[in-house]
């Protein structure tokens, strides 16, 4: 249906000729062939200048794209900080703070079950916190790391039926370092005792439990004694060379 805004009341009612609609439709600048019109010298001649000037104010203000734009003449960059915190804490423990921050990022993997907090998920995995395989002796805890354990077990009395898998594809330097880390960090070290395990412990782990087949069971690490620990020279914390 159509309504009054559609219809050309004018023409309809004769008093607008169609010659005169026709001549001014002929009066129209035409369209070039793909139907785009033309563009005004003004227009060009406009945008070039916005691009010489612009362009010209970029470059002269870039200092060529320089990153000394950023810093003036008398600008001194801070030191870095150091893992330990500070030239001196560096200089005193430097080789156990570093072989910390590594063991650190390697228990990044371990998150997911144990949690950043060693508290782990209650009911579903066991904590590393208050835990006797962490608390006692190093070599059940490296004989876990190497081979895995297979549940049904039990941690600071809750019962877990999960399967900790083996990480022996780890180095011996990153396995010594998460040990050392979950050790210290989350463990209740006796008296006396630092909780550093080193890459000669491990390496010498692998070799006495290159034996076992498949994950530990509870049995089968009970079976070495709590207070056992891995063999392999202490270190010096300050330098990590072994102690005479």
């Amino acid at each position: 249906m159509e309504t009054p805004d559609s219809k050309n009341i004018d023409y309809q009612q004769g008093t607008v000729s169609a010659v005169d609609l026709h001549d001014a439709v002929r009066r129209e600048t035409p369209l070039h062939p793909g139907e785009r019109g033309t563009v005004g010298v003004s227009v060009l001649v406009i945008s070039a200048l916005i691009l010489i000037f612009g362009g010209g104010h970029l470059f002269s203000t870039s200092n060529g794209f320089s990153s000394g734009i950023y810093t003036s003449s008398n600008y001194v960059p801070a030191p870095r900080p150091s893992v330990a915190g500070g030239a001196e804490d560096a200089e005193q423990a430097a080789w156990i703070d570093r072989w910390m921050s590594d063991g650190k990022k390697v228990y990044a993997n371990c998150i997911a079950c144990h949690q950043a907090s060693g508290l782990g998920i209650t009911g579903q995995f066991p904590p590393l916190v208050g835990s006797e395989w962490v608390d006692g002796g190093t070599k059940r805890l490296g004989a876990i790391l190497l081979h895995g354990i297979n549940g049904p077990f039990k941690v600071a009395g809750q019962s877990y039926n999960q399967l900790m898998p083996a990480w022996n594809t780890l180095s011996d330097d990153k396995i010594a370092q998460v040990v050392t880390y979950i050790r210290r960090e989350f463990g209740s070290l006796p008296e006396g005792e630092d909780g550093v395990i080193t890459t000669e412990m491990i390496k010498a782990a692998r070799d006495e439990f290159s034996g076992q087949a498949g994950s530990y069971t509870e049995a089968q690490l009970l079976g070495i004694p709590a207070d056992a620990n891995l063999s392999g020279a202490k270190v010096d914390l300050q330098t990590g060379e072994p102690l005479p």
